[in-house]
Parts: C-alpha cells; structure tokens; sequence
C-alpha cells in the first residue's frame, strides 16, 4: 500500500482521472452515465456559481438534502472544489429533524428538488435562525455560465470535507468532522484491501447521504472504475441490477442480506459478474448459503463514520465465512479489547473495541465534550463490547451504546424518546432494541401514560403516529409496552437493563403494531411484510407485486401499510413513470386476511385504516397507477382497484364484494368508486354481493381491457406509458380526473361508523365465524 496515497484530496483525485482517463465512465445513474471529464467540468462550474452567487467562503456549510440523483455527488464534489464543508442531509427527513441539522450545521446553502423545498421553505420561514438560508433547486443549478476550470480554493489533505451526521452513542445525532484524507485514505485502504481495479463496476443502492455511496464514491476514483447508484434499495430487484450493469462488487449491511436471501432462489442467481461483496453484520446461519448462490465471496468489514474501515476479513480467510468474525485490523488501524478502567482484557473475555490509525474523524462538530468521551489519548472508543478469537479475530457481543440498529440504521433512542414525550398523553417514555429475525433489531418503546388515558391499541397507535410526523420511517417503533412507572439508578435516570428485565418476568400491556394474529387472537410470528410485496422496476415502471399465492394474496395490515409506502415512495414520479399493481398466483387478492382475525374494535379500525391508506397513497400520486388484475379481487382488494387510474385483466379475472352480505363492513369508498365506473351496477355490486367475471366487466366498464395472463403487465406498463409522453402534463391531469380526496374521506368516515355499529352488533364477528364454518364443510 506504501506509507500514504499519492493523491491528499477527492478533488484532487478527480482532477487526475479527468486529465488521465477524461473518457472514461465515472458515474451511472439508470441508463445515464457521465464520464471523470464531464464531472469534473460540472463540478468546477458549480463550485464557481457557488462562490460568484451564493457568496460560500472557506469552510462554510453546503447541505444537500437529495434522493440517490447525479446532483448528489455533483454537489458534493463542487462543494469541496470551492473548500466548502459538505452537510449530508436524509432526505426522508420531516420538519423536526431537518431543522435540529440545519441549525446545528449552520448551513449557508442546502441543494434540493422540487419535492422537498416546499418543506425547506417552511423550515426556513419557521426559525430565525434559518432566514439566510439560500435553497438551490438542482433542476437549474445555474452553473452552465461559469468555468470549466476548477477555482482558485486549494483545500489540503487536513481540510474539512463532511460533518457527517450519526446517531453516535447518545441523544440526537452528532456530526462528524472528517477531512479530505479521511475520505481519499478510506477509498485508498478499501482498494488494496478489495485489489479491486479500473475494469470493475461498482454497485451501490444505499441513501447517498449515508457513508456507504460516498466511501464507494472514494474508491470508484481511486481505481478509476464506474460507480452504478441504484435509486434505492429493492430486494426483489436487486441481483436483476447487479446483471444489467455487469457489477463486479457491492456492499451491502443491516438486513439487506437476509432480504436478498429470502428471495425465492432463480435459475439466474449465478448468472452474474461479481466477484466480491463487502458486508457489515452478515448472518452467520446463511453466510456460506449466500456465497454458494450467487457464487461470489462475501466478506465482513466493520467500521463506523468516526473511524472509516477498522476490520476486514480477507478474501483468502475461507475459515472467516460463517464464524462470526468481523476479521483482522486494516493495516492503517491498531485495535485493542480494554475493560471499563482502559485496561486490556485476555482473549476470549468481552471488552469495549478501541481503535487507532488512519483514518479517524477530527472529533464532533460543537461538541467538545462529546468528542473528548469517545476519543481518549489517541484511541477512539467504539462503545462495541467484543472478544478477541483464537485467530486475532474480533467477534462482536453487544453493545453499550444507547442505540437501535434497525436494518442499518442507526436511531438513538433518546432521539426517539423525545418525539414521543411531546404528546401530552405520554409521561415518560424509554426505548430499546428489540431483536427482530429480518432487520436485526425492531425499536420498542416502554411508554407510562397520564391519568385516565387507556392503555389500549388505539391509544399505541395513536401515540406512534404522533411520533411519527416527526421520526423518519425507519425510527418509528413498531413494539409499544405501557407501564405504571420506571425502574431508575440513583442518579435518578432510567435503568433500561432493569426495565428489560422486569418486563421479562412481568410484561405490562403489550402491543405489536406491526404483527399478523392467529384465528385464536394470539401473537403469531411478526409479519413479515417485505417477503409478500415485490417491488421491481420494468422499463422505469414501479411493479407492486402481492406475493402470498398460496393464500390468494390475503392482506395483513403490514402488508397493507407496506404496500401503501410503496405507492408513496414510488408515487413522487421522482424515478418512475407509474406505478403497476398485480398479484402472483390465481388471485390478485383475497382482501383482508381473515386468519388476522381482530380482537378489539381497535383493531378493526386499524385493519380499516389500513385500506383506507392504500385508497389516500394511489389517489395523491403524481404518476398513473395501473391495476393488472391477474385473478379474483375481493372486498378491500377489490377496491384498491377500483381507486386506480385503470383496470386490465385477463379471462380469470373476477370481482366479490361479499361484505354486505357477510356484515363484515360497509364499503363506503367502494360505493363512490363503483358509481363512478359503473354506474347503476354499483347498487347490485355492494348489496348484492354477485360474483362479476371478466366479460362482465369489461361491459360494464369495471374493465378497461381484457389481455392474455402473459401479456398482463407488459399491457399495463404500455399504457403507463401511452399516458406519460415526453414535456407531459400528466399530473395536472390526473389530480383533474381523479376522485377528490375529500369525498373519498367522507365515505370513509361513514365506514368508519358502520364497522363499528357492525363489531358492536356482534355481526362482525358472525360473518368470519360464518366464513370459516362455510370452509369447513366445503362451500
């Protein structure tokens, strides 16, 4: 490797490639590509407008608040060309967290899209302190007039790069003070480790604003090979990606592995390029089954923002795979295994992992104190409790920190505790990881409850949604336990480990509000929603695939809540034209799961709820979404149909809406739609509950086409298409055409009322009793 990089900069970096190999291709995103030369001519013409307009001086802040787009690392490396400090910024996040990094940034200027200024813009207007903020659109980043060549800014390998936001180990998130050697000595280090070279692809599908893309960014210029970014990650597609763009490496964490395991295996899992993968917490139970399928080692890398890469386990080390090691010390770190007084403790008992070297972050911004915690006479301590393995290997125990690590990502409880405590119902609250077989760790939150309030579903769900206008997604807890008081260390904070211990021996009222249930009420396995939902992107279409065959794609309320953030995500129009629904097997689906069988009116109105999300996310989208109804849709599937912008089927298809006359629920939103489709028929469809088959509906008009089952969804995204011509103005229209949201909520308000006149009356329960008696004696 040599002592040092050559080069002391990315930007520098990027100035070699551009005059040695300017033809070369840099960075793919989709099926646009740009080269190291054009890159590096944008970058120079945006660090200029970035000087000459936005007045950004050395060291000032630039945020980037955008999804996995060009723009991102264009920003990014213009920012650095004008020795600005890049502020990395989740794009998922809502007001309270984008505005706690804004103001603890000071940021001078923030790069987004037109999704997400007009929540800039609120923030801004919002808090003084903000005022000033510039807002750049990178749909016209203004940068065509100025020079191709690079400003007059020389930033050094000790220049500030990043503030990096993490969790860390405690309270809201901490930024990262890492400079320009951080980032080029990390890219340095992966690349001799990896002997990756300029004939690989590179592969990567994580959020840019994380570590993952940039390091990648890192290496992709220190070999002179192209990074593919993929807009995000999708287990269902994501080997489909790995083979259309011939990747040679990727890096994958958290759950991805297991997710990408679960994918029903292919004749084409082998057919790839790959030759490496690097992960973070591979499961031991299927790490050698990994590397059989997609033929390709996969090796564990640890390391954190703070620190870079610490730990890796070789492409030789065959006895690594499966063991559970996270591997040997990279040659630029030292690593030690100390017990709580900084002593070290002798192989095979647990201490705190404490790391040395280069890489490392120059501390926490504006956080003296912090930083002097963590970073003590050179060594940085990780809060990691581990062992040392017979063959100088470090295995990881637990951790000390205060932390969820929910399928990669890192959420500080006391973040997640704050948001919760802002309602008035709620005393105190704690939070803790709770283990999970798919993303490794759920958040749990123990909540104690004002007086009088009901400790009851509706009261959990409620809180957490409250929670959750503030939290991105991934930090909304999913386990809610309430409890009469808090167990607490005589500094008076609360004793999370006693907390768990008691709550193992004498549980409080407890709430799952992710979980499917038996037909007897009990807690079955947590859904797992992801294995029932494929997300595949066809010709830039989003295809929604419900895949639960064997049980005609009967829908628990995960499924639903996950099948609705689909629709959203997919719905910005940001990287898809439209969105296709259809189903696998002999139905499109069997509506609700009646094996999920509700034991409160709670839970029938968070079931109820749950279809009215997927109605509110299709009808608020901003592309055209397409139902391919390959089979039977019944009840609440029936009508997410009936809320698409068309219908096409095949001669299987066939519509049920059996809720009338089973008392199960009153399809309000269904009488709206159908009267708009079908008119006069809808009377017959909602109170007669008739079985209506394919030839029937395409005369009503409850079918817009009938096309053979193979040509189904080919048919549907060629109409997706036929509606999205290029300079469109297809969402104007679509919000024209489409049912008003307000109606569609009054009929859901008297839903509401009917379900539960019809679980007070006992009917409810009657009709799925009256159900599983019909299926019983074969009916």
């Amino acid at each position: 490797m040599g002592e040092d990089p050559h080069t002391a900069t990315l930007t520098g970096l990027l100035s070699e490639r551009a005059q040695g190999s300017p033809d070369r291709e840099f960075l793919r995103f989709g099926d646009d590509s740009w080269t190291f030369a054009e890159i590096d001519s944008w970058t120079s013409r945006l660090a200029h407008r970035l000087i000459e307009v936005d007045g950004v001086q050395a060291g000032d802040r630039v945020a980037i608040m955008l999804p996995n787009v060009v723009h991102w690392p264009v920003v990014w490396l213009s920012a650095l060309k004008a020795g600005a400090v890049a502020v990395p910024v989740n794009s998922s996040y809502k007001r309270a967290d984008l505005t706690f990094l804004l103001r603890d940034s000071g940021a001078r200027v923030v790069f987004t899209d037109h999704e997400r200024a007009g929540l800039l813009k609120e923030v801004t207007e919002a808090e003084a302190e903000l005022a000033d903020l510039r807002i750049v659109d990178v749909a016209a980043d203004g940068s065509a007039p100025f020079p191709a060549t690079a400003p007059a800014v020389r930033p050094t390998a000790e220049t500030l790069a990043n503030l990096q936001y993490t969790s860390g180990t405690t309270g809201f998130p901490k930024a990262c003070m890492l400079t320009h050697d951080y980032w080029v000595r990390l890219g340095w280090t992966c690349a001799a480790l990896t002997g990756l070279g300029s004939d690989d692809v590179l592969l990567t599908a994580q959020p840019f604003s994380y570590m993952d893309p940039q390091w990648n960014t890192a290496l992709a210029l220190t070999i002179g090979a192209p990074l593919v970014v993929l807009p995000r990650f999708s287990a269902s597609g994501f080997f489909a990606d790995v083979r259309r763009h011939r990747a040679t490496f990727f890096y994958v964490l958290g759950s991805m592995p297991t997710l990408l395991f679960k994918q029903p295996p292919s004749p084409d899992d082998l057919d790839n390029q790959v030759r490496l993968v690097l992960c973070s917490g591979v499961p031991v139970g299927i790490h050698a089954q990994l590397e059989e399928r997609w033929g390709a080692p996969w090796r564990e890398i640890y390391g954190m923002t703070e620190s870079g890469v610490d730990l890796f386990s070789s492409v030789d080390d065959v006895d690594a795979v499966g063991s559970g090691s996270l591997g040997l010390p990279a040659p630029t770190k030292q690593v030690r295994v100390v017990d709580p007084q900084g002593a070290d403790v002798p192989d095979g008992e647990p201490g705190e992992l404490i790391v040395s070297g280069k890489p490392l972050m120059l501390g926490y911004w504006n956080r003296p104190e912090d930083t002097a915690k963590v970073l003590r006479d050179g060594w940085l301590h990780t809060g990691d409790v581990v062992v040392r393995r017979p063959d100088g290997g470090i295995q990881l125990v637990g951790r000390i920190k205060d932390m969820v690590r929910r399928g990669g990502e890192n959420i500080a409880s006391a973040e997640v505790e704050a948001a919760l405590e802002r309602d008035d119902v709620v005393l105190a609250t704690a939070v803790v990881a709770e283990p999970d077989e798919t993303f490794g760790e759920e958040v749990k939150a123990y909540v104690q409850l004002a007086a009088g309030v009901a400790a009851d579903r509706t009261t959990a769900a409620r809180i957490v949604e409250r929670a959750g206008r503030q939290l991105a997604r991934f930090k909304v807890p999913r386990y809610v336990e309430f409890v009469t008081d808090f167990p607490r260390t005589p500094s008076e904070r609360v004793s999370k480990p006693a907390l768990k211990a008691r709550a193992a021996t004498e549980p409080g009222v407890s709430f799952d509000l992710g979980a499917r249930r038996r037909t007897d009420g009990t807690p079955a396995t947590p859904s797992t929603s992801a294995d029932f939902l494929g997300i595949d992107l066809v010709r830039g279409v989003a295809v929604l695939t419900l895949r639960r065959p064997e049980k005609l794609n009967a829908l628990d309320v995960a499924t639903r809540l996950r099948l609705a953030s689909a629709v959203r995500e997919a719905g910005t129009g940001e990287n898809v034209r439209g969105i296709v629904l259809t189903g696998e097997g002999r139905a499109f689906s069997a509506g609700e799961d009646l094996r999920s069988v509700p034991t409160s009116y709670a839970e029938v109105r968070t079931a109820v709820e749950s279809f009215h999300d997927i109605t509110r996310a299709i009808v608020q989208t901003r592309v055209p979404v397409v139902a391919a109804v390959n089979g039977l849709a019944v009840g609440g599937a029936s009508e997410i149909t009936l809320c698409c912008d068309a219908r096409i089927g095949t001669p299987a298809t066939e519509y049920y809406q059996p809720e009338n006359g089973r008392g199960i629920t009153i399809s309000n939103a269904s009488s709206l739609l159908l009267t708009r489709l079908v008119r006069n028929h809808a009377m017959r469809m909602v109170l007669g509950s008739p079985r209506i088959g394919a030839e029937e509906a395409l005369r009503i008009g409850l079918l817009d086409e009938i096309v053979a089952p193979g040509e189904l969804v080919d048919r549907a995204i060629d109409l997706i298409f036929e509606w999205t011509p290029e300079n469109n103005t297809t969402a104007l229209h679509l919000a024209l055409l489409r049912p008003r949201l307000d109606e569609i909520e009054q009929a859901f308000a008297r839903e509401d009322v009917a379900a539960q006149r019809a679980w007070e009356s006992g009917v409810f329960s009657a009709g799925i009793d009256g159900f599983w008696t019909a299926k019983g004696a074969g009916k």
